[in-house]
């Protein structure tokens, strides 16, 4: 694959101001805080640890996505929107704010499906979006409003766990259901292929990269006291590790690039439960990491299958194949965001995923077994697909500047992949 022409201004100029901005937010935000707390109780703010490593990767993939993003302002405004409620979501301490938030992110998402999707399937997927934005969402202010008016009050701090009797913490528990059809957990996940396979490449990068992290944070900021006990128990963590292994063979099945992708993205993110059972809640941090990192590869993976896209116009492997041939520059990092897919050393992924394996070996038992079979299809899978696009190449000449975009937004990504785990 030839690259002959450069747009200095969106893969030179952008890319190394974006670059800097971030990276200068980055460490100061490191340095005054020292990834500490901060909470602002009269105005409804919190931000500590958690709230700065997903702003940090909601800002990355905005940034990423604006090299290749369509002209138009009507797709700039509404990923700028969703970028920017989920950062308030991150960072509110309000649970009706909360969820005012949360679902704006969500819908302005559902907008750029049906605008900007060039797939004919994109009103089914835009149903089942909706459908479970509207059927979750509708339970879960209730039970915002209802533990507001138990507790005295929308603020999370002034609400007293101990204090709920056992119809309360019913509620509790049902709320953390609804946030794990959006993360999805098991047995709710049958929606995210489906919507990822009609999604244009921004939106399956949002969906994947921070929408999924918004249910974890739902989950952690109003249900951590129930979840050790009521949600994430040994049955229940056994059978999402079963489920995890299971969607890694059927990914490997797959021809469709956004399809393997999504149950990657399905299988992957099992692990903030095996963190939040496993570590508990006193290593809070570690899940939060590993969604940062997971967010990043995820917009890696989905950004290279749209350059492909844009090169060979298909999704199918066999067919993305015959553009690796003639670009040393295009294989070389191929390889580097697949292998993000597979949380090799030194991703932030890898690391969260040694320390649940170093606490399940502690106890040793079927999980951690299980849990080895986990890691070997999750860096099995990648590279078998890896290995198939490398070999028996044939070479596509292409000109254009959409394509050097795309490498701007993966390589962009990936320099920040490969640099988060000197905070892990």
């Amino acid at each position: 694959m030839g690259l002959q022409k450069v747009d200095w201004y969106s893969s030179g100029l952008v890319f190394f101001l974006s670059f800097f901005l971030v990276g200068v937010v980055f460490f100061y935000s490191v340095s005054s805080s020292g990834l500490g707390g901060v909470y602002y109780n009269g105005l409804g703010l919190r931000l500590d640890t958690v709230s700065f490593l997903l702003s940090l990767l909601s800002v990355c993939l905005w940034v990423s996505l604006v090299f290749f993003l369509k002209p138009t302002l009507s797709s700039g405004v509404f990923l700028f929107l969703s970028v920017f409620f989920s950062v308030c979501c991150y960072c509110t301490e309000h649970s009706l704010g909360f969820w005012v938030f949360y679902e704006l992110s969500i819908l302005f998402l559902l907008v750029l499906l049906v605008l900007d999707s060039p797939y004919p399937e994109r009103y089914l997927a835009s149903w089942y979006l909706l459908g479970y934005v509207v059927f979750t969402s509708l339970p879960m202010l209730l039970c915002f409003i209802f533990l507001s008016l138990s507790s005295g009050g929308c603020n999370i701090s002034l609400w007293c766990w101990s204090s709920y009797d056992i119809p309360g913490l019913f509620v509790f528990a049902l709320l953390c259901v609804l946030f794990m059809t959006k993360v999805p957990f098991p047995p709710f996940q049958a929606w995210l292929p489906i919507v990822h396979a009609e999604s244009p490449t921004a939106v399956s990068v949002c969906l994947s990269g921070y929408i999924m992290k918004l249910g974890v944070l739902g989950m952690f900021r109003f249900c951590s006291h129930v979840l050790p006990c009521f949600i994430f128990n040994s049955g229940y963590i056994v059978a999402v590790v079963g489920i995890s292994v299971v969607l890694f063979l059927v990914a490997s099945r797959e021809l469709d690039g956004k399809r393997w992708l999504a149950f990657l993205s399905l299988s992957h993110i099992s692990v903030v439960g095996l963190c939040f059972y496993s570590l508990g809640l006193e290593s809070s941090q570690v899940p939060f990491y590993f969604c940062l990192g997971h967010g990043l590869s995820a917009g890696i993976v989905f950004v290279l299958l749209g350059c492909y896209y844009e090169v060979v116009g298909s999704r199918n492997w066999s067919v993305i194949k015959s553009a690796l041939g003639g670009s040393l520059f295009l294989r070389v990092v191929s390889v580097m965001g697949i292998f993000t897919a597979a949380s090799i050393p030194p991703t932030a992924t890898f690391f969260c995923e040694v320390a649940v394996l170093q606490q399940s070996l502690l106890g040793f038992s079927g999980l951690s077994l299980l849990f080895c079979f986990y890691l070997f299809f999750s860096g099995l899978v990648p590279l078998f697909v890896l290995g198939f696009l490398l070999s028996r190449q044939s070479c596509v000449s292409v000109v254009g500047v959409s394509v050097w975009s795309y490498f701007s937004s993966v390589v962009f990504l990936l320099l920040w992949l490969y640099s988060v785990f000197l905070l892990v």
